[in-house]
C-alpha cells in the first residue's frame, strides 16, 4: 500500500475531496486509477520524464478528462502528486442527436430572453449557494424593483430558463406558500466544478436537450434543411 503526499495544499484539496472539484465524468475515470496507484504504485499508460524544479523523475498520466503528474518513491512506499488538471472533453453530438423529443406538438415553446450563457451559470451558482427563490434571485441580479412581485418576476426571468434546460426544478417549502429552485444533478455538477471550460461544456450539453434546439438539429441534420432565420422562426412558432 502506497501513501499519498502532495506538493502543495491546492492539489491536496483537489485530490482529497474530489467532489468539490470534479464533475461525474472525471470522478468515474479518476477514482479507479487512484486506487490502483495506492495499491501498486504504478498504472498503465503513465509516461516517465522530468519536471522543472523537481529533482526526481516524475510520471505524467493523461486521461480522457484529466492530466496527473506524480512521483513514486518505491523504498518509502510513497506517491507525491505535483499537478492535476481537469480536461473538458468534447460534447457527444451523436448522443445529443439521439435524445428523445420530449414535448408534444401542442405545447407552447418557451424561448429564454437571456442571451449571455454566463448568466445561466451564475444563476446555477446562486441557487447552489442558497439564493433559491424568485425574489432573492431578482435581488441578486440587481433588480431595483420595490414590490415583491416585481422582484419575483425578475427572478423568474432568470430561474425559468435554467429549469427549461434541465438544470433546476421547482420545489415546495414546508409551511410556506412560495416555492424554491432546486438544482438537478447536472446543475449541481456545474455549480461544484472549478473548471470554467467544464462548466461551459455541461451548459452546452444541457442546451442541446432544449426542445427548440433539438428540433433545429433534427431539421438541419436528418432532414438536410439549411439553417436559416426562417427555419428558426418556423421551429419557434410551430
Amino acid at each position: 500500500m502506497f501513501k499519498f503526499t502532495y506538493f502543495d495544499s491546492q492539489i491536496k484539496t483537489i485530490l482529497s475531496d474530489r467532489s468539490t472539484f470534479c464533475d461525474l465524468a472525471v470522478e468515474q475515470e479518476l477514482a479507479p486509477i487512484l486506487e490502483v496507484l495506492k495499491q501498486t504504485g504504478e498504472v498503465e499508460g503513465a509516461c516517465c520524464g522530468v519536471k522543472p524544479g523537481v529533482s526526481e523523475l516524475v510520471y505524467e498520466l493523461r486521461g480522457r478528462t484529466f492530466q496527473l503528474v506524480y512521483a513514486v518513491d518505491v523504498p518509502r512506499k510513497e506517491i507525491r502528486f505535483y499537478e492535476f488538471q481537469q480536461v473538458s472533453h468534447l460534447i457527444d453530438w451523436e448522443t445529443a442527436l439521439d435524445q428523445d423529443l420530449r414535448r408534444g406538438e401542442q405545447q407552447p415553446i418557451y424561448i429564454p430572453q437571456i442571451g449571455d450563457p454566463q448568466k445561466y451559470i451564475k444563476t446555477v451558482e446562486l441557487i447552489h449557494g442558497g439564493t433559491n427563490t424568485s425574489k432573492s434571485l431578482g435581488v441578486a441580479f440587481g433588480s431595483g424593483a420595490k414590490k415583491e412581485k416585481d422582484l419575483a418576476r425578475r427572478g423568474d426571468y432568470l430561474g425559468r430558463p435554467v429549469m427549461e434546460i434541465g438544470l433546476a426544478s421547482r420545489g415546495a417549502v414546508e409551511n410556506k406558500s412560495s416555492s424554491i429552485y432546486i438544482l438537478t444533478d447536472r446543475g449541481k455538477r456545474i455549480a461544484q466544478s472549478d473548471d470554467q471550460e467544464t462548466r461551459e461544456r455541461l451548459l452546452a450539453e444541457a442546451l442541446l436537450g432544449f426542445y427548440p434546439i433539438q428540433m433545429i438539429i433534427e431539421k438541419t441534420t436528418r432532414d438536410d434543411q439549411e439553417l436559416t432565420k426562417e427555419l428558426i422562426q418556423e421551429v419557434i412558432l410551430w
